[in-house]
């Protein structure tokens, strides 16, 4: 009979290797209905995102916004997957969306921190972004360009230097409010970053000059910026590239009352102020004139400025004045001083005739503008 034999087959084979690690382990309880063995909890790798946009580094896709983040990726997800919501805001983008309203020195801020595997391969990474004007700039007028510096490492630098270059075509020259800069007509440099500590932000302000005889509206690319700190720095995220958009060319001036004038008496003097703007294209928009002009009645007392008069006629109500607002955009403020009518009734006005005229313009024009003095 074999049912022997087998009994003492059956004692020789070994238990499952759960129940013998089970039996070994005598401090660790039975599961139970009331207590279920835990399953191990499984930690997923961070995905870094790269901000140069050259592509990504290990772990996912690059940040569109050239940003650096670290999201936990989903081991059942795609690479594609989107960002899960609560992700912080990205850093300013290369194109702004809003008009730009930083006034003085560079602006500081905090940065969204590196992923943990991207620190470890760069202590030295200073990543730089590009914002041009938030809306095309007209030919001739001045675009304000934002340039932010961030350290995404580990390490504080003593300073870097940025170095910004325009693109070519559209003629722009570059200046900054930053002290200690140089450069050239098209480029400019200066030093940034000084003790900028990790996860912090810094923003520069660069003011692009175009020329009043850009062509537009076009898109000019070929700006590039590029901030040097160390050879062992990141080198993925350290240059950036930027465009200049400029509008169609205006064709316009404007001749305003900037100091409006007070009440006056019959006989006593009276005087205001107005406002003389080139809007382009050229910059021989007003090598013109100015001339003010008042009823019988009345007469010219003076002008302003002092080292540029106007020629006051015999009979004293014709004021001309070479008024030559020759830069695009540029503007100039005259004066006039005047003595009302002795004749004038209180509650009435005298009218003042003034007109802007550019004769060299490639489309002449003259602009008028009417002063009401009140006689009181």
């Amino acid at each position: 009979m074999r049912i022997p034999t087998l009994l003492a087959a059956a004692v020789l084979l070994p238990l499952p290797f759960a129940q013998v690690a089970q039996a070994a382990d005598t401090r660790r309880p039975m599961p139970t209905a009331q207590s279920p063995l835990q399953s191990p909890v499984q930690s997923t790798p961070e995905s870094t995102v790269s901000t140069s946009g050259a592509g990504p580094t290990s772990g996912g896709p690059a940040d569109p916004a050239g940003s650096s983040s670290a999201a936990p990726a989903s081991a059942a997800a795609p690479a594609s997957a989107a960002a899960p919501a609560g992700r912080s805001p990205a850093l300013p983008p290369t194109v702004g969306v809003a008009p730009h309203m930083l006034v003085g020195p560079a602006v500081r801020s905090a940065a969204r921190p590196a992923g943990a595997g991207r620190r470890a391969a760069y202590g030295k990474d200073l990543s730089v972004s590009v914002s041009p004007p938030s809306f095309p700039t007209a030919p001739g007028a001045v675009g304000t360009v934002l340039v932010t510096v961030c350290n995404n490492g580990t390490e504080t630098p003593a300073s870097a230097t940025l170095v910004v270059n325009g693109p070519a075509t559209p003629g722009l020259v570059l200046r900054t409010n930053h002290g200690g800069s140089d450069g050239g007509w098209n480029w400019i440099r200066f030093q940034v970053a000084q003790n900028l500590a990790p996860a912090q932000c810094e923003t520069e302000q660069i003011f692009a000059s175009s020329l009043s005889t850009t062509p537009g509206p076009k898109s000019y690319p070929g700006g590039t910026a590029v901030v040097t700190w160390d050879p062992a720095q990141n080198p993925d995220d350290n240059s950036a590239t930027w465009a200049f958009d400029t509008s169609a060319p205006v064709t316009n001036g404007v001749l305003e009352l900037w100091r409006p004038p007070k009440p006056a008496a019959p006989g006593n003097p009276a005087d205001f102020e107005v406002l003389e703007r080139n809007l382009g294209p050229s910059s021989s928009s007003f090598t013109g004139r100015v001339v003010a002009t008042l009823p019988a009645g009345s007469k010219w007392l003076s002008t302003a400025p002092d080292y540029r008069p106007c020629t006051i006629s015999p009979d004293g109500t014709t004021a001309t004045c070479d008024d030559s607002v020759n830069n695009t955009w540029a503007s100039f403020n005259r004066g006039f001083a005047l003595q009302v009518d002795p004749a004038a009734v209180p509650g009435t006005s005298i009218p003042v005739t003034v007109t802007q005229e550019a004769p060299q313009n490639p489309d002449p024009q003259r602009f008028t503008l009417t002063v009401l003095i009140p006689v009181c």
